[in-house]
């Protein structure tokens, strides 16, 4: 069967329109200008959106904070779009000036917007509530009453339709300006009493309920779980406490229907008295062990209940500066169950360990930080909150954590609720200007160095090595290797304990490049081949670029034609054989050739060409293209061969029938 030359032309258009157009509908939702497109790794809990910000910032300390944390790299802000406050009054009285004002300011900014949607107004909670937050009082465990549970989840499912609706960015009854909230999370830290007075099957309810809200606003919005405190599957406390996991589990236990309400595993691996690799730490409870955990439960549940396997993000993560001073620096020990054995690690549990007043439990604030650690000292210095902040994110990285919100950029509280989570802000507050930590330079450098790679295995000089037990951490050097999508090999490398002197041998044909933790870079001696450097619980990255060279293929393009043929479509790619984007442009002309994309850049692009052959008389042709770029030029010699007839050969088509 020979098809005509015409209808292959048209169906290959078609076929590669409806092709882009679908796989652009999968990769892509819609959004207001400046906002990313696709969830990405790196965001921040932001708190913008907080009403206790008008008073104790203004709109200049605001603005201030929403430059900052885009200069600082963060791409998504995580938000509460607190139902307490958007219909405080009763149902159907809606407030939304203020979040209007500062998501339309947030997506302007360029921030994708991941959305809390929790608490509940006075009007809409369960008749006990009051009862509910005071249950565990005594064990120093109490909860807000805008915490309780709604009484009706179709009151919440309201909440959630009309939030989702409003901030899904397709311009139909959409807040001014359209700014798009991209994920929402139902609830916050369900597992824990004081953020959730309630039953794991009042969480099933509204996670059920939220969800199909949410959906039915918005098809393409990403729903994911409160994020849940995680820790070893199944820690409990007995005073309202659980493992998350363990958690979700009596949750889908008692309503099984929630396995399909929602898109996305959140989950929150608190550790703020202990690095994310502590040596001596149980290996299971060890950040990538916390990390481990979720993942095997999300795909055993996934075998279980069937679906497609959903991605973990981390929605919490921090550690906090507060010093040897501050009484709400300090807790005890956490509460022994029987399904916590004494060859397990205590979870830390800083709900428990400290009193509603905040004050530590020994008398005396320690005279040194040497003594604080004997007495439950739990503040870390700057250096320390950002080296763990860079291997708490490396690591999750690695491990295929889809994205990842550190807590926090600023205290909104301004230090006034007297917790010591106030202190895990990268930024001071208001009163010392904002004045940038450690980490608000490491943030800024790791997204550098690490936004858009790709996991590509272990380095050489690696001795961690993850095994799933109850196990004492080793001393051990890490040593991650990523890749950019230009051909960058970035090395990420530290040790959890100690210092050394190291000598990596470099990929062939690669120079490097040491940067610091904090964004400085300097050249390695690597004439040999080996770079030297030394590695401590500080991280370093290593950059192996290649250098750069113009590659343009093919370098002659040849086409055969008929006088009415339609137009034949070639393609010339332009890439670096090195490492690194390249600029580049096409010059050249001709009345047959017509270059639709004259100018670019990148590490690997393709340029189009449309060569006329219609009405042009039998005859060859030629013209020269010039590719000119930033490391060099290449010149591509076009031939145009018309003839009167051309003498095409078409296979077989050969048809398979079940009969």
């Amino acid at each position: 069967m020979k098809i005509p030359t015409q209808m292959l032309y048209l169906c290959t258009l078609l076929f590669c329109a409806v092709h882009l157009t679908n796989l652009a509908a999968a990769q892509t939702q819609p959004t207001s200008p400046n906002q990313p497109g696709q969830i990405r790794f790196f965001g921040m809990n932001t708190y913008f959106t907080g009403l206790e910000r008008i008073g104790r910032d203004g709109e200049d300390g605001i603005a201030r904070l929403v430059a900052m944390g885009r200069s600082a790299g963060v791409a998504y802000a995580r938000e509460e779009l607190s139902w307490g406050n958007l219909e405080r009054t009763g149902k159907g009285q809606w407030e939304w000036s203020y979040f209007d004002q500062r998501l339309l300011q947030m997506a302007q900014s360029g921030y994708g917007i991941v959305g809390m949607l929790l608490t509940t107004p006075a009007w809409a909670r369960v008749s006990d509530c009051a009862a509910r937050t005071q249950r565990y009082a005594s064990a120093g465990v109490v909860s807000n009453d805008y915490w309780c549970p709604p009484a009706n989840p179709k009151d919440f499912a309201d909440y959630v339709y009309a939030t989702v609706e409003r901030y899904d960015g397709d311009g139909n009854r959409d807040a001014p300006g359209s700014p798009r909230v991209a994920a929402w999370q139902i609830w916050n830290e369900p597992n824990h009493w004081e953020t959730w007075p309630g039953s794991p099957n009042e969480y099933a309810l509204i996670l059920q309920a939220g969800h199909a809200a949410a959906k039915a606003a918005d098809p393409t919005a990403i729903v994911a779980t409160g994020g849940l405190y995680v820790f070893d599957g199944a820690w409990v406390d007995g005073v309202g406490h659980s493992d998350g996991l363990r958690f979700l589990d009596a949750a889908l236990s008692a309503t099984p229907a929630a396995w399909n309400s929602f898109d996305v595993l959140a989950i929150h691996p608190h550790m703020p008295d202990v690095a994310p690799d502590q040596p001596g730490l149980m290996a299971n409870v060890t950040f990538w062990g916390r990390i481990t955990t979720a993942r095997t439960w999300l795909e055993e549940r996934t075998r279980r209940f069937g679906g497609v396997l959903r991605p973990i993000w981390i929605s919490e993560v921090g550690w906090s500066t507060c010093s040897p001073t501050e009484g709400d620096c300090y807790v005890g020990l956490a509460a022994q169950t029987a399904e916590v054995t004494d060859t397990q690690p205590q979870p830390f549990n800083w709900r428990v360990a400290v009193g509603p007043s905040g004050s530590p439990q020994s008398s005396e604030p320690a005279a040194s930080v040497a003594d604080a650690d004997l007495q439950g000292f739990i503040g870390k210095d700057e250096q320390q909150q950002a080296n763990y902040m860079v291997r708490s994110h490396v690591l999750a990285h690695a491990l295929g954590v889809q994205h990842f919100s550190y807590f926090q950029l600023e205290d909104k509280f301004d230090g006034s609720v007297n917790n010591f989570w106030e202190e895990a802000s990268i930024l001071q507050s208001k009163a010392a200007a904002y004045q940038p930590k450690a980490a608000y330079y490491a943030y800024a450098a790791m997204v550098g160095q690490l936004e858009g790679t790709r996991f590509a295995g272990w380095g050489a000089l690696n001795t961690f090595a993850y095994v799933h037990q109850v196990v004492p951490t080793p001393a051990v050097r890490y040593h991650l290797r990523f890749r950019t999508a230009d051909d960058i090999l970035v090395d990420v490398l530290w040790r959890n304990s100690g210092v050394e002197e190291v000598a990596l041998s470099l990929e062939p044909g690669r120079s490097a490049a040491l940067v610091t933790r904090d964004g400085l870079s300097s050249s390695l001696n690597s004439a040999t081949g080996v770079a030297r450097f030394t590695v401590s619980e500080t991280p370093v990255y290593i950059r192996q670029t290649k250098a750069a060279g113009l590659a343009v293929t093919p370098l002659l393009v040849s086409v055969l034609a008929e006088p009415t043929d339609l137009p034949v479509i070639r393609t010339v790619k332009i890439s670096n054989s090195g490492s690194g984007v390249i600029s580049w442009n096409i010059n050249g002309a001709a009345d047959w050739l017509e270059i639709p994309v004259k100018s670019g850049q990148g590490w690997s692009s393709e340029a189009p060409l449309v060569i006329r052959p219609t009405g042009l008389a039998v005859g060859s042709y030629s013209t020269l293209l010039t590719v000119n770029s930033s490391i060099g030029a290449q010149q591509v010699q076009i031939r145009l061969n018309v003839v009167e007839k051309v003498w095409r050969q078409w296979l077989p088509l050969t048809m398979l029938s079940s009969q």
